[in-house]
């Protein structure tokens, strides 16, 4: 690991009305931008996987697994499935990505309380628990079993019937997850190691549990670093 750095800002109440703001990147152009007030935003950007269901109600994408809402087809290999996956798909691996979701409050045991926020499907992902959260390297696809944890920070921790308001920005060999004012920083050459398969061109929030209301996802293609960022990196040093 060359570098493994985190930094704690003060959390702010939700949900925000304005876009979460980016640290590190300049905001390009955009590739999608979804408030949810129709169902139409649910669309070919979205690949909602393994029979999670998502619908547009009152603002929101109410986005449940089929353990909960049980239309998955008889004898599917997910019918029984605790996680909602919702993966977008973005086309390349350097990018900016925001979204609020608020992860409702479960009313049934789970097999496990955590969420995954990822990049890079599975490549590069924030755990998220109830006792704190880490950012992983791990890489199923490719069958490179080995699990490294780059950061971990107890001050985020996963808590059912709250908001979460986020922004992950990945560039060249850099990236940094900024939930609920909790910062990730990593610079390291595998954050910049080419994906090529489809699945690792997405970003990915997925969630053990009954659910969650998704009010915002956007993203935008990166443009070049914030003239402020290379202070704000030495600082992280």
């Amino acid at each position: 690991m060359k570098e493994g750095i985190l930094f704690l800002f003060t959390t702010i109440s939700y949900v925000m009305a304005d876009p979460p703001m980016a640290t590190m990147l300049h905001k390009g152009e955009t590739i999608f931008e979804k408030n949810f007030d129709a169902q139409e935003e649910v669309d070919e950007i979205m690949d909602l996987r393994k029979h999670t269901k998502g619908t547009v109600k009152n603002g929101v994408m109410v986005t449940i697994p089929p353990s909960v809402h049980g239309e998955a087809p008889s004898g599917a290999q997910f019918a029984n499935e605790e996680f909602v996956r919702s993966h977008f798909k973005l086309g390349g691996q350097d990018y900016i990505f925001s979204f609020r979701v608020k992860f409702l409050e479960l009313d049934r045991e789970v097999g496990e309380e955590i969420s995954f926020i990822e990049i890079g499907h599975r490549w590069i992902r924030l755990e998220l628990t109830p006792e704190g959260s880490q950012l992983v390297f791990q890489n199923y696809i490719l069958d490179e079993r080995r699990r490294q944890v780059m950061v971990e920070n107890d001050a985020l921790k996963l808590n059912y019937g709250e908001w979460y308001e986020g922004t992950i920005e990945i560039s060249g060999d850099e990236t940094l997850f900024n939930i609920n004012g909790v910062m990730f920083h990593i610079k390291n050459d595998l954050v910049a190691k080419e994906r090529e398969i489809v699945h690792a061109r997405k970003f990915c929030l997925d969630l053990r549990g009954v659910g969650y209301h998704l009010d915002y996802a956007a993203a935008w293609k990166p443009n070049g670093f914030q003239e402020t960022w290379e202070e704000k990196r030495a600082e992280l040093n």
